[in-house]
């Protein structure tokens, strides 16, 4: 891209008021001056995750990136009020979500790029820094379920830690987006028992799948990374509207019942199911929004590594290095006494 050849579309930071429809022509997102995507094509909508996640999630979001069209890009304007007025109508969510879904896939791509990034002591604090933010995520849950007070003190001891802090903003992890009630789609419920796989890893995603009852462990490479069990949980619904392959297996650890639905039944079911499909769209916003938050954490770190690259620096990284290497022992210790004092079996799955 040269001078003059492009136009501002608006800028990271501003207000959302608007939702942009792409007649034609590609228009560039800027995360940071070095992290960019493109999206190209005609009829699309453009900036639709800030809106949503405004009025739609009631959580105020300013424009995430810099978005710049090239010289022969056509654009219409309209109104966020207007835009959300019609927001139910098929056409306008199934476009508003393959739009966003795309741009979760490239900020994806820009986060394992950049991640990639980094090197020795770097690359093992950050790996140390979110399996210690996981566990207490996940203690936080056990927290919700149960209410045992001697949870909540370790959660209380361990959260506030600089490896925590670390993590999270590595991870930038969210609740998958849930829906209250299928009763419409009961006709459509399919039972799945223990241990089936449910969907493969690598395989092509046709289906995408509301959770009902029961629980599936999430698998990558063989490996468990979280278990779903909340029902109402809507999973695949990256792969269903970009076509991609599947990122995780899901084994089922128990018996469970899932609604399917595959994208041919996607208008049937945004009729009978209208906030359906609205909960999916804001799943996708929220993504959206972490992964701009992670590129920006990730860079931090890039940033901060190329300003200084003296000895001292090298030191210091192995200071925090043992440092993250303690605390998260110590936070699994802690967990394992609990197991052995309080029988509390169900945090074998952390240690």
């Amino acid at each position: 891209m040269t001078q003059g050849t492009y136009k501002q579309l608006y800028s990271s930071g501003s207000k959302a008021d608007d939702v942009f429809l792409l007649d034609e022509g590609t228009a560039y997102f800027f995360v940071t001056v070095t992290d960019k995507y493109a999206i190209k094509g005609s009829g699309l909508f453009l900036g639709a995750s800030e809106v949503i996640l405004s009025r739609a999630a009631g959580i105020e979001t300013s424009r995430l990136e810099n978005a710049i069209l090239d010289s022969n890009a056509m654009v219409k304007r309209i109104e966020a009020e207007k835009f959300m007025n019609n927001i139910f109508d098929y056409s306008y969510i199934l476009n508003s979500c393959m739009v966003m879904a795309k741009q979760v896939a490239l900020t994806n791509e820009i986060i394992r790029k950049n991640t990639e990034s980094l090197v020795g002591h770097e690359k093992k604090i950050k790996e140390l820094s979110i399996e210690y933010f996981r566990i207490i995520a996940a203690l936080k849950k056990e927290y919700d379920k149960r209410r045992l007070p001697y949870l909540k003190e370790v959660i209380a001891k361990y959260e506030t830690s600089l490896t925590c802090k670390r993590g999270e903003a590595f991870e930038r992890t969210l609740e998958p987006e849930r829906v209250s009630s299928t009763e419409s789609l009961k006709g459509r419920h399919r039972e799945v028992s223990q241990g089936t796989i449910l969907c493969k890893e690598g395989t092509a995603g046709d289906e995408m799948y509301i959770l009902n009852s029961g629980s599936l462990e999430v698998l990558i490479g063989g490996n468990r990374v979280t278990t779903i069990s909340e029902p109402g949980t809507i999973i695949g619904e990256m792969a269903l509207l970009l076509g991609d392959k599947r990122a995780a297996t899901l084994r089922a650890m128990n018996n469970v019942v899932v609604t399917p639905i595959k994208k041919s039944d996607l208008k049937d079911i945004a009729e009978k199911e209208s906030g359906l499909f609205l909960s999916i769209a804001i799943s996708i916003a929220r993504r959206h929004y972490f992964n701009v938050q992670k590129i920006h954490s990730i860079n931090e770190v890039i940033i901060s590594r190329e300003i200084d690259q003296s000895k001292v620096s090298e030191e210091k990284k192995m200071l925090e290095l043992h440092k993250a290497t303690s605390e998260l022992s110590s936070l699994k210790s802690e967990l394992s006494r609990l197991i052995d004092t309080k029988g509390a079996d169900f945090l074998q799955g952390l240690v």
